[in-house]
């Protein structure tokens, strides 16, 4: 994580991102064509565990820059909206994969229990494990790249914030700060 902690404050989040889950693609390709050798897979799996931690780990970090933006753009703050939609998407994403792996290996035959199991099987099993993933990360890298969050207008953002609440203190009036947010739509 330190490396991807100097990319994320030299390059910043949304560059830190993408490329850390880039990294990740050529691991999973790879994956396809050493089955057995667990001495190849190895050096392999830590280099994939490099790509996918920064998956894991950024958009968490990312995600309070989502609640600022949407809390300079309408004035009011809604992370539990945001935090709840983004954990139960995660989790959906996951339950509609398993499944269908689920029922991809069904379809190939998978004997549960079985010491050995079919090709049909294993070509499953590498379809699930490389093609499949390399897809969906190609097209969420696609989203991230459309992802309108620069560092700049995380800063401009923060900046703009803080302008707010420096001026919401000064009046001293509770609900002072929801009421100067209110209005501001400028990013």
């Amino acid at each position: 994580m330190p490396v991807w902690q100097w990319c994320l404050v030299k390059y910043g989040k949304k560059t830190a991102l993408f490329w850390g889950t880039a990294v990740f693609i050529p691991t999973l390709f790879t994956l396809l064509y050493i089955p057995g050798n667990p001495y190849a897979v190895y050096p392999i799996t830590i280099l994939g565990g490099v790509g996918i931690s920064v998956a894991f780990l950024l958009p968490w970090s990312m995600l309070p820059d989502v609640v600022d933006d949407f809390t300079l753009k309408t004035g009011t703050r809604r992370e539990a909206i945001f935090y709840s939609f983004y954990v139960f998407f995660t989790k959906f994403a996951a339950g509609i994969s398993l499944g269908l792996s689920t029922l991809s290996l069904e379809a190939a035959g998978y004997v549960t229990g079985a010491c050995s199991q079919s090709d049909v099987v294993g070509f499953t099993l590498r379809m699930l494990v490389a093609p499949a993933p390399i897809v969906f990360i190609i097209i969420s890298l696609l989203f991230l790249w459309s992802y309108p969050i620069t560092e700049e207008r995380r800063r401009h953002t923060k900046v703009a914030l803080e302008h707010k609440r420096d001026k919401a203190r000064g009046q001293g009036q509770p609900g002072a700060l929801e009421s100067s947010l209110e209005g501001s739509t400028k990013v």
